[in-house]
């Protein structure tokens, strides 16, 4: 019976033993966390820095346009006759002299000595009826008229021998062709004035460039320009120069067009009518402190940043000269202030007031 009285009791000790062991260790995670809470500062204010960099805000003009040959010439017949020979064909590269397609000379050749035998008599006569004036034999009169004559045949005879000289058709410099005429067959006729072929200099190439109102004024003839142009999956960069400047813009686009000369560094992969972009250097640009436009700040209708001096954020009231993309050339209000190699905040500038305590986190400048 006393047995039975006893196990009610152990039990009750033990059920006491393990709550006062649970209570136990709850106090000790508590003491933990407070000590945990008391070392963080959730009020912290971090941000990001760059340091201010003197540089260009625009360095170079930025453009695209396409591909083109400085010096190119399109061909057509000048006399009419038939087709002897095409001797060329799309894509070939001539040299200047070279001929391209042979025209019947028959007529023309005819034309040319039945003027040649004109010519020679009346150039006898002139010198016959020149001794005859001297003598009294002939008036003045009649003797220039025999000199017109003879003018008149001389130029005939000079037409004469370029209808010969023109049934052969020959390109005036040396190039590729870059179109020809598809109704080209030996046989067929040509007439005066027919389209034969377009030949291009693949050498020494150009880029006409539209230029708008706020970057004309960088532009300057002789600078020095990088030009990328694609080509298959990867690119070909040389280097050119702005050759001309249009003294006005185009009516319609209200831009300027720049020239930029260059030579072909690979002929066999470069051709006219390629796209590319041109960087054109800007030696002009003025030098100011840059930051990115992020460390601006506007405070009560003035212009601001938070120049860093560990461990505080110090608001500096600034003059924004220009704006370029991402960065803005500043100078500051008080001149007796450096910003050139200060560090600015960039980040959770909505947060942070005069004299905040800032950790930063240092973030490079792509401007470098």
């Amino acid at each position: 019976m006393k047995a039975y009285r006893t196990i009610p009791v152990v039990a009750l000790v033990l059920i006491l033993l393990m709550t006062m062991v649970s209570c136990t260790k709850a106090e000790e995670a508590a003491v933990a966390v407070d000590a945990v809470s008391a070392s963080t500062d959730y009020t912290q204010l971090v941000s990001s820095a760059v340091v201010v960099r003197l540089g260009s805000l625009r360095p170079t003009i930025e453009a695209s346009g396409i591909i083109q040959s400085q010096y190119e010439v399109a061909l057509r017949s000048r006399v009419a006759g038939t087709i002897r020979s095409v001797d060329f064909e799309l894509g070939d590269r001539v040299e200047e002299g070279g001929i391209l397609l042979r025209i019947d000379d028959t007529v023309a050749s005819l034309s040319l000595s039945q003027v040649e035998k004109q010519a020679d008599n009346s150039r006898k006569e002139v010198a016959s009826n020149e001794k005859l004036y001297e003598r009294g034999a002939i008036s003045l009169n009649q003797l220039n008229l025999s000199k017109a004559t003879l003018a008149g045949l001389e130029a005939q005879l000079a037409r004469a021998k370029d209808s010969v000289r023109d049934t052969n058709i020959v390109s005036p410099l040396t190039g590729s062709v870059a179109e020809k005429s598809p109704s080209l067959v030996v046989g067929d006729a040509v007439t005066v004035g027919q389209s034969i072929a377009k030949i291009v200099d693949l050498q020494r190439l150009r880029i006409a460039l539209s230029i708008g109102q706020s970057q004309i004024a960088s532009v300057r003839e002789g600078a020095e320009a990088t030009i990328s142009i694609g080509v298959g999956s990867g690119s070909v960069v040389t280097e050119g120069t702005v050759r001309a400047i249009s003294a006005s813009s185009d009516a319609r686009t209200g831009s300027w067009t720049v020239l930029v000369d260059f030579e072909n560094p690979d002929p066999t992969a470069i051709r006219a009518g390629l796209s590319s972009k041109v960087s054109i250097a800007n030696a002009a640009s003025p030098l100011h402190p840059l930051v990115p436009n992020t460390a601006i700040v506007n405070r009560q209708g003035k212009t601001y940043v938070y120049r860093f001096e560990a461990p505080s954020a110090l608001l500096t009231e600034v003059t924004v000269l220009d704006r370029y993309g991402n960065y803005s050339a500043i100078e500051a209000v008080d001149r007796a202030v450096d910003l050139i190699g200060a560090q600015v905040l960039t980040t959770g500038l909505s947060r942070i007031t005069e004299g905040s305590t800032v950790v930063t986190q240092y973030q490079s400048d792509k401007t470098e």
